[in-house]
């Protein structure tokens, strides 16, 4: 018998019962992601049950019921239902004023088939320095969550307030704060002459070109990584792909790579990726 709590991570589970995946993907259809070797070393280990329940729009019941049976026991269960929803906002939400919170939602972005990451990732660089952006969401964006603590996020908190809102605000790091390289100097949301700039800094010989728009999730993914696995250095990775692929940029944010992005259109995203 182990005993965990909400705030456990998956991994953690898979780790001591290989049972957990089968199990927690039957709960509900995104959680079937975890199947996939690849998608599971990406979200397994960053993901907490806590978290997984509020992405699925699931309760901590149902994996209670399908983790008791594989030995797992539930640690303050009782109140495990209260502390992922009713979860206590930190002191720097709750002393922030609506003057120093951008609210950004993204809802009709999406509803219109847009990517908002461009725009998500312009307005927290323009946020002052110890202030706060909010992204209204749909769903919690965990991948974001872990992609913008890579960059300047000094603090994370997901307020629930529907099972079809979330707001998710990123407080920023102070100046003196930071230390980590930021992340806008290794990913950068380019036009068509800009990213044609970068291009032309390498020859025809120096830039590998593949397409991933065919491809069934997680093949982009599973390509791309064993792509640049090989990369030789000074060389480029052209890559034509159908969405900016943000779980690729949160697995790429602390490694030595640049990520220039050219989103032409839906469904026609242009990256360019080398090492720093």
């Amino acid at each position: 018998m182990k005993t965990i709590s909400v705030n456990t991570k998956i991994s953690e589970l898979i780790t001591e019962n290989p049972g957990s995946v089968d199990a927690i993907a039957s709960i509900a259809k995104p959680l079937e992601k975890l199947k996939n070797p690849i998608l599971r070393k990406i979200m397994a280990s960053r993901v907490t049950i806590a978290e997984a329940s509020k992405m699925t729009g699931t309760n901590i019941d149902d994996f209670k019921r399908v983790l008791s049976p594989l030995g797992f026991i539930f640690e303050g269960e009782e109140s495990a239902k209260e502390e992922t929803s009713e979860e206590q906002k930190p002191l720097w939400l709750q002393n922030a004023s609506n003057e120093n919170i951008d609210f950004y939602d993204v809802r009709p972005v999406i509803d219109d088939g847009a990517d908002p990451l461009k725009e998500i990732l312009h307005r927290f660089k323009e946020v002052k320095p110890g202030e706060i952006l909010c992204v209204i969401n749909g769903f919690v964006p965990t991948p974001l969550i872990h992609l913008l603590k890579q960059e300047k996020a000094e603090d994370t908190f997901v307020e629930t307030i529907s099972d079809k809102e979330f707001h998710t605000y990123f407080l920023k790091k102070k100046k003196e704060a930071e230390v980590a390289e930021p992340l806008e100097s290794k990913l950068q949301m380019n036009g068509s002459e800009e990213f044609s700039d970068f291009l032309a800094k390498f020859s025809d010989d120096q830039v590998r070109r593949i397409d991933v728009r065919g491809l069934e999730m997680p093949g982009p993914m599973h390509t791309i990584l064993g792509e640049l696995e090989k990369l030789p250095e000074g060389n480029a990775l052209f890559i034509d792909h159908k969405r900016v692929p943000v779980y690729l940029l949160e697995e790429l944010a602390d490694k030595d790579f640049a990520v220039h992005i050219h989103n032409v259109a839906e469904g026609d995203v242009k990256m360019l990726i080398f090492r720093k």
